[in-house]
């Protein structure tokens, strides 16, 4: 049966239902201005970047020493609090109230800790599992795909999904995720790319190429960074406090503090 799609709109609109456009407008262009970088006195395939108070919270992969959740001051020292070596791949991490959620990659487990690294419970992930933000009390995580799915701290049960689109055309491969200010920002997995998404519509609305990273290394940096096709950029950490993005990469010997502009 062919519905009149007059009626359908009508009944989408009617139900609160948004109604995506076909095609988003460009992105604009966004530029993130360093105000610092800090060393690390310890490395990690970082997967997921998060600020609490005055340190940053990490997931790291089991590759190049171990599943781990890791704790990073403003100076670089990092405390490991808790080592799961190789037994699940970590990846997204976030914290909502005062629990710490990671995600595994290809376990379809996320992991409910306090904020010692404590496990307290687990959850079912239907999906892959990527990266991981939340607004409010919803989590949302990302699975490879162009699809960012919105779900329940307490089951993990689906509550709703998008599609990123840039254009009309889908944007997969999205990573480590940040909510800020009422918008997604992404990592573009193995891209020199951080994009911001409208959540609602799915609609990349600006791109920041972040090449300009790699220019404030020194060449032994960038020389330890390119021994591995994996040590990509990966981790987007927003402190709303000093209003600054934390930003670094898998196995990264440092962390750049700055700004977006050109929003």
């Amino acid at each position: 049966m062919l519905r009149n799609p007059v009626f359908v709109i009508l009944a989408l609109v009617l139900a609160g239902s948004p109604v995506l456009a076909a095609t988003c407008p460009a992105p604009k262009a966004m530029t993130f201005t360093v105000s610092r970088m800090i060393r690390r006195d310890r490395l990690g395939f970082t997967e997921g970047f998060e600020v609490r108070g005055d340190q940053i919270y990490e997931s790291t992969g089991s590759l190049f020493g171990g599943s781990r959740l890791m704790r990073t001051g403003r100076d670089g020292h990092v405390t490991v609090i808790a080592d799961f070596g190789q037994k699940f791949f970590g990846e997204g991490l976030t914290i909502l109230g005062d629990r710490i959620y990671q995600l595994s990659w290809k376990d379809h487990v996320v992991f409910v800790y306090d904020l010692k690294g404590q496990l307290e419970r687990t959850m079912r992930n239907p999906d892959e599992g990527w990266g991981l933000t939340h607004e409010g009390g919803t989590l949302i995580y990302s699975d490879g795909s162009a699809k960012l799915t919105f779900a329940d701290p307490k089951t993990f049960a689906t509550i709703r999904q998008v599609t990123v689109r840039q254009g009309a055309q889908p944007v997969d491969m999205l990573n480590e995720l940040e909510w800020v200010n009422g918008k997604i920002y992404a990592n573009i997995f193995e891209s020199r790319q951080i994009v911001r998404i409208d959540p609602v519509s799915g609609c990349v609305e600006a791109r920041a190429a972040m090449d300009g990273l790699w220019g404030l290394m020194s060449p032994a940096d960038r020389d330890a960074i390119a021994t591995d096709s994996n040590f990509v950029l990966n981790g987007i950490a927003w402190d709303p406090e000093q209003k600054l993005f934390y930003l670094t990469g898998k196995e990264w010997p440092m962390m750049f503090s700055g700004r977006f502009s050109g929003q």
